[in-house]
């Protein structure tokens, strides 16, 4: 793990009263929810098994969780991972399929994003199918180099707890580039980040200024039209009213799109809710993997 300068994962004193107040919040109803954690790992060993670590602490203190993931093509350890976490709890379960597809990268929209969309699809399908007592849907890249900061998730959970008419809350997603040869710390996920409107903003050539956007941890939520950063945490009934299309856009955009839609709630960026993407050399900007 890099180094992390401290602002960046903990609150500003301006920010700390507000953010400890949140987390209790979120940790004081995480003791009485259920929580359905889903999401996607491709040839990501290292990564996933660290996350499942930070999952497992999370979780110490939840009245009820389960977890699914999906999984397709791996020329590395991340099915053996995968099959060592559920056989230690067995309310965790994976799909892992052979398809032949290649890992796409950082592509815009196009055969990336269907396929993406498909898979998030097909955790949606299980949310619907094996955990819909749950209260909320925790939908994570589970490839994430660095993972989310747990005080994160719980003051996250506390702001959706007390935000009413609020779909979820998103991560603000972090990566280390070089910047005119010195390392600098970015905000990854800017094409699914949307302001005010769906509209991208990011492949017409103005929204590039998001990757400097970085609003303090513990600082309030901001209501936008789409924002996923490796991690969002939904309440369960709008999570379930959501489609996830990705034939013309990112699929985020779509599935906030259609949950507000079909509910009018809305999705909200969340500061205190971090996740390290990646550092340095191996780094990409802009989305999912």
């Amino acid at each position: 793990m890099t180094t992390m300068p401290a602002d960046l994962i903990d609150p500003l004193p301006d920010f700390a009263e507000r953010y400890a107040y949140y987390r209790s919040e979120g940790l004081r109803r995480l003791k009485v929810a259920r929580v359905a954690f889903v999401g996607l790992a491709r040839n990501c060993a290292a990564p996933l098994a660290a996350n499942l670590a930070r999952l497992e602490q999370l979780v110490t203190t939840a009245a009820g969780w389960r977890l699914h993931i999906e999984t397709n093509d791996n020329a590395d350890a991340t099915d053996q991972v995968l099959m060592e976490f559920c056989r230690i709890f067995p309310h965790a379960t994976f799909t892992s399929r052979t398809l032949s597809r290649p890992q796409y990268g950082a592509e815009f929209a196009g055969r990336r994003t269907i396929a993406l969309a498909e898979y998030r699809t097909d955790c949606q399908r299980w949310v619907a199918e094996c955990a819909r007592d749950c209260d909320y849907v925790a939908v994570v890249d589970w490839d994430a180099k660095g993972g989310f900061v747990t005080d994160g998730f719980l003051a996250a959970l506390g702001e959706l707890v007390h935000m009413p008419g609020a779909a979820g809350m998103a991560a603000v997603s972090l990566v280390q580039l070089p910047v005119q040869g010195k390392p600098e710390w970015l905000h990854y996920d800017a094409w699914a980040l949307r302001l005010n409107s769906p509209w991208d903003d990011y492949t017409r050539g103005v929204g590039a200024w998001k990757h400097m956007w970085l609003p303090p941890v513990g600082s309030p939520p901001v209501r936008v039209a789409s924002a996923f950063g490796g991690l969002a945490i939904y309440c369960r009934d709008a999570y379930l009213a959501g489609t996830y299309r990705g034939d013309t856009d990112c699929e985020h955009v779509s599935f906030h799109d259609t949950i507000l839609r079909a509910t009018t709630q809305g999705m909200y960026l969340c500061p205190s809710l971090r996740t390290i993407m990646d550092w340095c050399a191996d780094a990409r900007p802009h989305g999912d993997h």
